[in-house]
């Protein structure tokens, strides 16, 4: 029995509305929805692996689990892991809890206590540090403590610039070995020559209990 020529074209018709149903619908089902208006601009991701470079190479690595963005401004917590790398290599372990990144700036905050470690046992110690991606290079504009080969040295400004790796020790620089104390205005570390240099006048005094 044979469909009348009406009857066809009402089917005809309801196939197109099915499949222009089924086009929008598989449309709006694989697009991402759009955020709701209500939402605040912030991210906030947890256990992220964030990666900072310049020219293409990696300066640093940090492990967190959380992170905060908000606009230009980037908030880790809880930080498990910090690495900063000189070409393309590891190069320094840093422990901080919290950090901020500015990445406009290029400017990333550590928030301490901070710990720095790197090879043969060097240790550097400080409340707060900032490392400038544009240079390469981590300060601490208040007083730091390092650890090298026996000797203690605290400052009261430091400069680590992982380019020429040195280290640039500035304002009331003490150091100790054993009973003997050095008080001078500047010093400068080496990290790859593990060579200690003095600047300016330097005072050596002998502590309590030495010979």
């Amino acid at each position: 029995m044979s469909l009348t020529a009406k009857a066809k074209g009402i089917l005809a018709a309801g196939a197109v509305l099915v499949g222009v149903i089924l086009f929008f619908t598989l449309r709006f089902l694989l697009q991402p929805s759009p955020p709701a208006v209500s939402v605040p601009p912030s991210v906030q991701l947890v256990e992220s692996r964030l990666v900072g470079r310049r020219g293409g190479q990696r300066q640093w690595e940090i492990i967190s689990r959380s992170v905060l963005q908000e606009g230009n401004l980037v908030t880790l917590s809880d930080l498990e892991k910090m690495v900063v790398f000189q070409d393309g290599e590891p190069y320094l372990n840093i422990r901080t809890p919290r950090a901020q990144w500015e990445r406009r700036a290029e400017l990333l905050k550590l928030h301490g206590p901070v710990v720095v470690e790197g090879e043969d046992g060097f240790r550097l110690e400080s409340d707060y540090l900032e490392w400038e991606g544009r240079t390469g290079r981590l300060f601490s504009p208040g007083p730091v403590r390092m650890l090298w080969q026996g000797l203690e040295i605290t400052a009261e400004e430091m400069s680590l610039d992982t380019e020429q790796a040195q280290v640039h020790l500035r304002r009331s620089v003490e150091i100790r070995e054993g009973t003997l104390l050095w008080k001078l205005e500047e010093a400068v570390y080496d990290l790859d020559g593990e060579v200690l240099d003095f600047y300016g006048n330097v005072v050596v005094e002998e502590g309590a209990g030495s010979d």
